[in-house]
């Protein structure tokens, strides 16, 4: 069975000394992308090790307790229904509505929302 993916939030470092010396060794890099395998199971290998974590040690993983992982939401399908008008109306003027549901930040909707005002007006 095949479980959601986690990402890793910030870069994964381990701290090791040898004869008093300490160093920090990078692990996995910020965006590194974790899957289970069938058994439900993820097992992260690295040179230095192996660790197999279930589902809730993937969500509940921390470092100084800041959250390593999150879930990647994955995307869905896009939906367009296309309705189709006859030729007649082809140049008829009339109001139409286009409407574009998005999931983002207040802030990247304003940033599409200027995008489309410029491009729409250039072709009315």
């Amino acid at each position: 069975m095949k479980l959601p993916k986690f990402i890793l939030r910030k870069d994964w470092n381990i701290e090791t000394e040898f004869a008093g010396i300490k160093n920090k060794i990078l692990i996995f890099s910020k965006g590194k992308v974790f899957e289970s395998d069938d058994n439900g199971d993820y097992i992260i290998e690295w040179i230095g090790g192996r660790m197999i974590l279930d589902f809730d040690g993937m969500k509940s993983a921390n470092d100084n307790g800041n959250i390593l992982f999150e879930i990647i939401e994955e995307k869905k399908d896009i939906e367009i229904k296309v309705e189709e008008v006859s030729d007649d109306d082809e140049e008829i003027i009339k109001n139409w509505r286009i409407q574009l549901d998005v999931k983002t930040s207040r802030r990247k909707l304003k940033e599409i929302e200027k995008i489309i005002n410029q491009k729409v007006k250039e072709i009315l």
